[in-house]
């Protein structure tokens, strides 16, 4: 017991270090920006009012507020990441029956590598929540209040895992109801469980009608349904990062990409014919997750939200090696072949961490420290810092805020405190309405007059195609554009204007 605990400890430290050097090169971007500045802007009743509007439960929020009233460094929501994660790195060393070689391929996986301790996302709450309902598992019965508390949380971390808690809420309930026992800690229990459930419905009951970007598409299904798997399956393994080339050959890519295909669908497999319970709770788990995805998310399927599902696979083979329930009448069904699939499938997925983890410190993750810092420099704070794509400005305006810069929404009329992702953000100025903007906006402050654009803007909007600086060249000039950024939208360009 002492070696393994001593064994369990000093990878956890190791793995520690590895990602908090990563964690402090991290540059933040829009969606880690918009958690903080929210929790900065809004009291409690405010932001658990706005949810609904985000569409993720309030755990997350909650446990920063604290932190961002009191410090204007992001660093320790950070930092609040990144810790979940070492206590889920060493409730797996310690607790899980998995063989070493398959908690080195889970550590080594993109997902723990990287993706969630070093973006601070509520992704990073969900692994060691999750592991600490494996070890209590087993003891649901006798310590029903304690098991039921920490399903509570999960279901409060991201609606991604309400499918997940909702199946284990509804299989207590069926044991307490088989077994008739209806004791006063069972009541309660089960009380919690539904009302951390309950509370996720009531938070986010209508967010597909107030999030321009979390809505259904019933006329994209049928294209979702193939889209979904296909992009989850190459993001897990290699999202491609454009600062560099990937040095993965491309015939090696489809061999890698195929063979975690496979496996996926061979733990499964591994999971029907050796626990039926096991194999409905991870379908029923994961395949809530795919629904999500297709019915809103789309192609959105990101390496932090791909392993909110993974987690849930190791959640059930965890249950399978520690009750040790392996039955051999399949070969492909044995313990030693679960932990060569294991094993495969997520050391499979080590390169996507690495590759990230590299380009992340040797280049900027997303522009805005750097751009802040320009404009720190080099801007008066008199000056008018006009901008009009609000959910890729929000990681400059938590930038500039610790120096009182105010960045400028023209489509809101007011300064940028943080996102609110209704119809407004669908509205981008064309180069003549900034030009025409920018002159009033002179007239009106009679003060310098500064653009701040988004690489998405000219990326994505046809009617931006021609730069500004070219369009009306004797009126705008260009200051500043970011360097290469491994997160390609979230680049910035910043312009002077001239009134001639």
């Amino acid at each position: 017991m002492k070696k393994e605990i001593i064994c369990s400890v000093i990878i956890t430290i190791l793995y520690a270090i590895i990602t908090l050097i990563a964690v402090f090169k991290h540059e933040i971007w829009a969606d880690e920006a918009q958690v903080w500045m929210l929790c900065k802007h809004l009291s409690i009743p405010e932001l658990i009012n706005h949810l609904h509007n985000e569409g993720h439960p309030s755990l997350m929020y909650l446990i920063t507020m604290p932190f961002a009233k009191n410090f204007s460094d992001i660093i320790y929501m950070q930092l609040i990441c990144w810790f979940s994660m070492c206590i889920a790195v060493f409730l797996l060393m310690y607790k899980s029956k998995f063989p070493y070689i398959v908690k080195f391929a889970i550590i080594s996986s993109a997902g723990f590598l990287y993706f969630l301790p070093v973006i601070a996302r509520s992704y990073s709450l969900i692994p060691p929540l999750i592991f600490i309902i494996a070890i209590l598992y087993s003891k649901r019965q006798e310590n029903s209040i304690l098991y039921s508390i920490p399903l509570f949380l999960l279901a409060n971390t991201h609606a991604i895992m309400f499918g997940f808690v909702s199946v284990l809420t509804l299989l207590f309930l069926y044991e307490t109801i088989r077994d008739k026992n209806f004791s006063k800690t069972k009541i309660l229990s089960i009380i919690i469980m539904f009302l951390g459930l309950i509370l996720v419905i009531l938070q986010l009951h209508n967010t597909t009608s107030s999030n321009l970007f979390i809505t259904f598409h019933p006329n994209q299904i049928l294209m979702n349904i193939i889209k979904v798997p296909l992009f989850f399956f190459i993001n897990l393994y290699n999202k491609i990062i454009t600062v560099e080339k990937s040095l993965i050959y491309p015939l090696i890519d489809i061999f890698s990409i195929i063979t975690l295909i496979t496996t996926f669908i061979m733990l499964f497999i591994n999971l029907y014919f050796n626990s039926k319970k096991l194999f409905f709770i991870s379908i029923f788990g994961v395949g809530f997750q795919f629904g999500i995805y297709i019915l809103t998310y789309s192609a959105n399927t990101y390496v932090t939200r791909i392993f909110s599902a993974l987690i849930i696979l190791i959640f059930c083979f965890w249950l399978l090696y520690q009750e040790n329930s392996f039955k051999d009448k399949l070969k492909i069904c044995t313990r030693k072949n679960s932990t060569i699939l294991l094993s495969i499938f997520f050391l499979l997925t080590f390169y996507n961490g690495l590759n990230y983890y590299i380009m992340d410190y040797k280049y900027n993750y997303a522009g805005a420290k750097e751009a802040a810092e320009y404009i720190r420099s080099n801007i008066n704070k008199s000056s008018k810092l006009l901008i009009d794509n609000e959910p890729f400005m929000i990681s400059l305006a938590y930038y500039l805020e610790k120096d009182n810069y105010k960045l400028f929404s023209v489509a809101r009329n007011k300064n940028l405190e943080y996102v609110i992702w209704d119809k407004t953000n669908g509205k981008r100025l064309s180069n003549k309405a900034w030009y025409q903007y920018s002159k009033l906006t002179q007239n009106e402050y009679n003060t310098d007059i500064y653009l701040v654009r988004s690489f998405c803007d000219e990326k994505n909007n046809k009617r931006m195609q021609i730069r500004i600086e070219d369009e009306y060249k004797n009126n705008f000039e260009l200051l500043f554009s970011s360097t290469k950024t491994i997160e390609p939208n979230e680049g910035y360009r910043i312009y002077k204007y001239i009134n001639n």
